[in-house]
């Protein structure tokens, strides 16, 4: 039973994301994917998956910050990218208990990267190559089911979003509002 209501907050989770990559304001898509990602470690920490709780709690946290990237300037400073990074990989090593481990930590540092240059295309390209293959991987192995389809869901919305707005749309200045 509590599998199932794990998994009924990915489903959740699936439909924040669905929206987010649709949505023409980067602020916009940092709000809607924040929502979705209380829901992603919700199904974390019912299925006793801590290091993806740990990482969605550090999404969170780097996505609200980036919403006001362009209203605090101390943000644009590019040393905090990798230094968001530095939590993932501190609890990674810590909590050591094999392969399965890295693969929340690569998620979330090449998002963090990608995330903090306020590019629409690295958002999507980041997401396609290996955001999404690494948490898919780790939501199967963890039985995240509602994961798994929140990620194949984000995969076929970028694609949406790519096709929909056209690759050279992404460098609209309306993205980055």
């Amino acid at each position: 039973m509590i599998k199932l209501i794990a998994n009924g907050f990915g489903v959740l989770s699936t439909l924040c994301f669905i929206i987010s990559f649709q949505i023409k304001s980067n602020k916009a898509l940092f709000i809607t994917q924040s929502l979705g990602n209380v829901f992603y470690g919700i199904q974390f920490y019912m299925l006793g998956a801590t290091g993806g709780l740990f990482n969605m709690g550090l999404q969170i946290l780097r996505n609200l910050l980036l919403i006001k990237i362009d209203d605090w300037t101390w943000l644009k400073w590019k040393i905090w990218a990798p230094l968001f990074c530095v939590p993932s990989l501190i609890y990674m090593i810590m909590t050591w208990d094999g392969p399965l481990g890295l693969l929340p930590f690569i998620a979330y540092a090449v998002g963090t990267l990608a995330y903090w240059t306020n590019n629409a295309k690295m958002f999507r390209l980041s997401e396609l190559a290996c955001v999404s293959p690494a948490w898919l991987l780790y939501d199967f192995l963890t039985g995240a089911y509602g994961g798994m389809l929140t990620e194949v869901v984000i995969l076929a919305s970028v694609v949406v979003s790519i096709v929909r707005f056209g690759w050279k749309g992404l460098d609209d200045p309306d993205f980055k509002k």
